[in-house]
């Protein structure tokens, strides 16, 4: 188990994501934006599939992943399902997902005690004019325009669409077809609204991003059985929250209802900059000493062995994967606005990754080779002695009898 997570520990060596200068600004992320949505989700999809699948692709032949076969096996089988389903969507709707896929945007809108959320997903990148209609082809929806642009209405309801601009709409089909449509404009953003909030995020380019501007229903119903406690305050006192990551660190903003909460967030803000520098140096600590101590396991197993071989490459991941603790970290409070950018030379400067590392580390510390289970020396199971049958008390007769007369002989 131990050398499943090392090896896949120093597998994540071999990934990166880097700034992406096509990545798309606010105005064309919002552009197709559910104004009542709660939830905003956004995913640069070229930052981060489309820049690393070469790299997962190749991780069966990596020579670390390699002596850990039953790891090897399951990223195999991962790579081989993603190929089928690539090939598939090639040959069906001439569509690739790693290759023409560049960015996702998901606007969700929740109402208490629906069955289930309202969705609109935009999907950017480079796709087939007859997409839709192919999709309606081959699952069984209805094929439909607007504008002359084709349209799919799936046999669950969900419609898919080309919108103007040639992004991918697909989702509710009142939201879909309202967008689609050549007289769509991109909602109004006014200077201090959450959605203005939630621009400033995007036009810093990060790779994922994840907003919150619950509505009011959404706060009441959310909150009601929750107790007395900082996380139902936590939600119910902000007006937009966000969180973001980029190439180089993470950012989140929050913006409350009063400045007494803001001021709150702030010095909680602080104290969770503070646990992510700590975060960095222990298990930078625990590696150190786990790397120490693997010599003392050697021969143990075969699995160790080649563990031990390796930790040297070990070390340096943990390095790779970890900062100093060190990184820049802005805090601003402006009235109920709070604000924080962390940023590193690269996102594990900042983002305490190393986490599974020490993780990793720890276990190899404490390991032991455990004995085959037909090699185990196991205690005799106890004799099983028959249950015998209680006698009777006896009746008549027993040394306080008289005894009976002989019969006379004739």
């Amino acid at each position: 188990m131990y050398a499943v997570i090392i090896a896949a520990v120093l597998a994540l060596t071999s990934f990166s994501i880097k700034s992406n200068p096509k990545a798309p600004t606010a105005n064309a992320v919002l552009e197709h934006a559910v104004e009542d949505a709660d939830f905003v989700v956004h995913l640069d999809v070229a930052a981060t599939l489309g820049a690393n699948y070469a790299v997962l692709a190749k991780l069966p032949e990596d020579a670390i992943i390699k002596q850990v076969p039953e790891l090897r096996e399951q990223i195999a089988q991962v790579v081989m399902q993603v190929e089928a389903g690539r090939s598939m969507a090639k040959g069906m709707v001439g569509f690739d997902f790693v290759t023409d896929v560049s960015s996702v945007t998901a606007f969700v809108k929740v109402t208490p005690r629906a069955p289930k959320p309202d969705v609109l997903v935009v999907v950017r990148g480079t796709f087939p004019a007859d997409l839709p209609g192919k999709l309606a082809s081959s699952m069984g929806g209805k094929a439909g325009n607007v504008d002359g642009r084709a349209t799919a209405t799936m046999p669950d309801g969900t419609m898919m669409a080309t919108a103007k601009s040639g992004a991918l709409l697909v989702g509710k089909p009142d939201w879909v077809t309202a967008r689609a449509a050549d007289a769509w404009k991109a909602p109004a953003r006014a200077k201090g609204t959450p959605w203005a909030r939630i621009a400033t995020a995007l036009d810093a380019k990060p790779f994922f991003l994840v907003a919150s501007k619950p509505s009011a229903a959404l706060v009441a119903e959310a909150t009601k059985d929750l107790g007395d406690h900082f996380g139902r305050e936590l939600v119910a006192n902000h007006t937009v929250g966000v969180l973001a990551a980029s190439a180089t660190g993470i950012s989140w903003m929050y913006e409350a209802k009063d400045a007494a909460f803001a001021k709150r967030m702030e010095t909680a803000s602080k104290g969770l900059l503070d646990l992510m520098r700590a975060a960095h140096l222990a298990p930078r600590g625990v590696a150190q000493v786990a790397v120490a101590a693997l010599p003392s396991y050697a021969g143990k197993s075969k699995e160790l062995d080649a563990v031990i071989a390796a930790k040297d490459k070990l070390m340096g991941a943990v390095w790779d994967l970890t900062g100093d603790g060190k990184f820049r970290a802005n805090v601003r409070v402006d009235g109920k606005l709070l604000t924080v950018v962390a940023t590193g030379r690269k996102l594990s400067d900042v983002v305490p990754t190393s986490l599974v590392v020490g993780l990793g580390a720890i276990g190899f510390l404490t390991a032991r080779a455990e004995p085959k289970m037909d090699e185990r020396k196991t205690s005799p199971a106890p004799a099983k002695t028959k249950a015998t049958k209680p006698v009777p008390p006896r009746s008549g007769g027993g040394l306080g009898t008289p005894v009976k007369p002989k019969p006379k002989t004739k």
